[in-house]
């Protein structure tokens, strides 16, 4: 079985948006209007065709199942680390299974899922981990896939998981990682108006618009 069959996808949304919300009047990000939808339920509707999905955050009425971090607002790695605990329950969303690989991306990221097939396919070659990497050279680790025992022996090691940040899945002794070149268009996150206003723009423009990552 291929790494693309039966994988799930962690979508982190327990972030407070406090810069976009500085700069909207207190507008949440992740429901600004984007092509009829909202930025995070844009993201979703992608996904939730092709993969089972698990919601880190609060619970917005998506249609995906909701967890949360602990404790809550206590960081991204915090916030996979839900996302995975969920997924390996026993009553896990679709058919994923204990094994099935694992995506990670940002509630954030409007466009993301177009890079969640090349993420996975990257692992088929026995890597632990796949991660973005954008035009600039730099790493993108809410745009990233991971094979389970990876992800389990690596917050297994860890004291703590509260305020680490996810690039600690990718810098374990011995990992072997793949970087897979991402377009601005499915690594733009919505941090500001100006970013929202970007993702209107790339909007009608499918995949691999807003120009391809060098690799």
């Amino acid at each position: 079985m291929g790494p693309r069959a039966g994988a799930a996808v962690v979508v982190l949304a327990g972030g407070g948006g406090t810069r976009f919300a500085a700069r909207a009047a207190g507008a949440d990000k992740l429901a600004a209007p984007l092509g009829g939808t909202g930025v995070l339920e844009h993201l979703l509707a992608q996904l939730r065709p092709r993969w089972p999905v698990v919601l880190v955050g609060t619970d917005r009425g998506a249609g995906v199942p909701v967890v949360r971090e602990d404790p809550p607002g206590g960081g991204p790695l915090a916030g996979f680390a839900a996302g995975l605990a969920a997924l390996d329950a026993p009553d896990a969303p679709g058919t994923a299974g204990r094994e099935a690989p694992v995506v990670l991306l940002g509630g954030d990221q409007p466009f993301a899922a177009e890079a969640v097939p090349r993420l996975l396919a990257a692992l088929a070659g026995g890597a632990d981990a796949a991660v973005g990497v954008d035009g600039g050279g730099r790493r993108q680790p809410l745009l990233s896939a991971y094979r389970r025992a990876h992800a389990r022996s690596v917050l297994a090691g860890l004291p703590a998981v509260t305020g680490r940040p996810v690039r600690e899945l990718l810098a374990a002794p011995g990992a072997r990682v793949v970087e897979v070149p991402v377009s601005d268009r499915e690594h733009l996150d919505v941090d500001v108006p100006e970013d929202l206003a970007r993702a209107r723009a790339l909007l009608g423009g499918g995949p691999g618009a807003g120009g391809a990552a060098r690799t």
